[in-house]
């Protein structure tokens, strides 16, 4: 009897430590679960997280070019894959390198080797002009003049004023478009506008999942379910005990 009083004592002494070291994982897993469960009404997936030790803390980093096009009040660069113009994310069809960016008019004009594309200033797409279209689906370079739009192709240079019909020019002077440097407030909008974020359902489901702890947080997640076995068990045997005696 002396002995099993002192092992329902040990045990019960375990059960209180075992619950005080495993109650900030529990919670931890029912907050971040409850959280999980109701994704859609929290709109987890579109609030977007991008505090900075949190994003160094997975390892992401922002790269932002330091050249790219200027023209006047507005920029456009290539920054890991993507179109940058103006404080605006473009859409595009396409991965092929930019030859040419130009203002033209109230338009901005893109040129890859194999399209034209044209944005208005608020960054959406107002045509793509590619394929039979141009005088050739090769390009190689964007210009202006005066205030015609010029294409220099492998077979000449070719401008035009709508974007559909194409004139052939020769012995011109065309202003082509290159690559410069950034001016030094154009480089600190980019660094916020390129800043690394993450969607916070991902977050709270590295957070459950312990992955955001890194290789072992994981398996700090499988011993702190075992915890939770054992917790329950022993929790079963002191109550099954103290009603039996």
């Amino acid at each position: 009897m002396l002995i099993k009083t002192k092992l329902l004592r040990l045990i019960r002494l375990w059960h209180a430590r075992i619950g005080v070291l495993s109650a900030l994982f529990f919670i931890l897993l029912a907050v971040s679960g409850l959280m999980l469960n109701h994704t859609t009404s929290l709109n987890l997936d579109k609030k977007m997280i991008g505090t900075h030790w949190l994003m160094h803390w997975y390892g992401l980093k922002s790269t932002t070019p330091n050249s790219g096009y200027v023209f006047d009040n507005g920029y456009f660069v290539v920054a890991d894959g993507r179109w940058v113009m103006d404080h605006h994310f473009l859409k595009s069809d396409t991965s092929e390198p930019v030859i040419g960016v130009a203002a033209w008019g109230e338009l901005r004009a893109i040129a890859t080797p194999e399209a034209l594309y044209l944005y208005t200033q608020a960054g959406q797409l107002v045509d793509k002009v590619s394929g039979n279209l141009l005088p050739n689906s090769q390009l190689q370079q964007l210009g202006l003049l005066d205030k015609a739009l010029v294409i220099k192709t492998t077979l000449g240079e070719f401008s035009t004023q709508d974007g559909v019909t194409w004139t052939e020019l020769k012995n011109t002077h065309v202003l082509w478009s290159k690559p410069q440097a950034l001016p030094s407030d154009t480089l600190i909008d980019l660094q916020q506008k390129l800043a690394p974020t993450l969607p916070l359902e991902r977050i709270v489901l590295d957070l459950h999942s312990g992955r955001i702890f890194g290789t072992y947080g994981v398996f700090l997640m499988d011993i702190a379910a075992i915890l939770l076995m054992v917790l329950s068990l022993s929790g079963i045997w002191v109550y099954w005990h103290s009603i039996h005696k």
